[in-house]
């Protein structure tokens, strides 16, 4: 159960908007796959929606979520520094009652990556780590035990995905990283040391999403700082950006009653996920997207990055922003993914019950943020017709200055 990436496409957006952005999923497996969207999936003649400050965004949410049957659905535009808008609509569990609430925590999956990235930024800025370091800069101790093709592979490589590593290590589905009692940075040693001693999936060079390569450059970010990936994460992304509700894996783990359920459709219903279900992904795998978090705590995020993304220095200064968000492949830069032309960039995530997107649009100085608790398409088509609602609502209260 995790992201697999094949070629991007947000199509829904060059038909409605004519803006290329590219993402989607497949639930065929248990697998997190982004796809090229289907356009006509999505009515192109939409109603009106209303606009921002009216007090109908929930109104509006509880409607998608009721056409594409989801438990729940949550979002949010920021425009420049300012949340203006964020609500919810539906259920915590399909098979309760409690309302989910804006403070709610919701898994991100893959959306992570782009914190990992963040966090190699910050150390790159802090002399600790070089973006062109390799494999065997870090682990000169491997150099001789891994498949000699990954020693030269560098942090850029990792976080690009254009490394050729396999998107997937096999044994992320035996169970065996779930029985593991490592702690999290003795793992990842083990992990890295596993893939790197496999085959290339591609050439270095070409992009192939891996979930896999950005566990080895979390772990480059460990061994360089002496620290784990978690406490990496939190002491340079949200901590310096006040974000206070983070946890790793699920919340409902740890709350069932107070935080939203992912969700999988069996025989017809949503069936609540549990520990009990075991499709929960292991710890191991952090650094590709393990994250859960609120709303709120997502749109301080997002802010940063709209700020850096029209030159501005905060988590990160501006010349990180520019590396992070250049394409060192058409789809991809590090940690996020991009247009063609530049003017827009996302990452989606999926975890097998939890569905998020988002769209960045630098020279409108807005982001938005849509996610859901459930798999099938399904949850995709929900989450980017909330995205397309919040955007009509935006431009309906801005429409003078567009």
């Amino acid at each position: 159960m995790f992201l697999r990436q094949s070629r991007l496409a947000f199509g829904w957006l060059i038909t409605l908007l004519g803006w290329a952005l590219l993402t989607g999923c497949n639930n065929s497996d248990n697998s997190i796959v982004i796809e090229k969207s289907a356009s006509e999936d999505i009515a192109v003649t939409p109603p009106r929606y209303g606009k921002v400050g009216d007090g109908l965004l929930n109104e509006q949410l509880e409607a998608i979520r009721a056409e594409f049957a989801m438990p729940a659905l949550g979002g949010f535009i920021v425009y420049g520094d300012e949340l203006i808008e964020l609500d919810v609509a539906g259920v915590r569990v399909s098979t309760g009652q409690a309302l989910v609430t804006k403070l709610d925590k919701w898994s991100i999956g893959s959306f992570s990556k782009s914190m990992t990235a963040t966090v190699a930024a910050r150390l790159v800025e802090q002399g600790l780590i070089r973006f062109d370091s390799r494999v065997s800069d870090v682990f000169p101790e491997l150099i001789g035990k891994i498949n000699p093709e990954f020693e030269s592979v560098t942090l850029t490589a990792l976080l690009s995905m254009t490394s050729g590593l396999k998107r997937d290590l096999d044994s992320m589905y035996s169970g065996k990283w779930h029985l593991d009692q490592r702690g999290m940075v003795e793992q990842r040693y083990a992990w890295t040391q596993e893939v790197l001693s496999t085959q290339p999936e591609v050439t270095h060079g070409t992009y192939l999403y891996s979930n896999a390569g950005y566990v080895v450059a979390g772990h480059m970010l460990e061994r360089v700082t002496g620290q784990s990936w978690e406490a990496l994460v939190k002491q340079e992304v949200f901590i310096p950006l006040g974000m206070e509700n983070i946890g790793f894996g699920p919340a409902s783990y740890g709350d069932p009653e107070g935080q939203p359920s992912g969700h999988q459709m069996r025989e017809g219903q949503w069936h609540p996920i549990t520990p009990a279900d075991r499709v929960d992904l292991p710890n191991v795998v952090g650094p590709a997207g393990l994250v859960s978090t609120t709303l709120t705590d997502l749109s301080y995020y997002l802010r940063a990055y709209l700020a850096g993304a029209r030159g501005g220095d905060n988590l990160i200064g501006a010349n990180s922003y520019t590396r992070l968000l250049t394409p060192v492949s058409p789809e991809y830069g590090l940690g996020w993914i991009l247009t063609p032309n530049n003017n827009s960039f996302h990452h989606n995530g999926f975890t097998g019950t939890f569905y998020l997107d988002n769209l960045v649009l630098p020279e409108k100085n807005i982001a938005i943020l849509a996610v859901t608790n459930g798999d099938t398409s399904n949850a995709k088509q929900a989450v980017e017709k909330a995205i397309l609602v919040m955007q009509q609502r935006f431009e309906a209260q801005h429409k003078d200055n567009l």
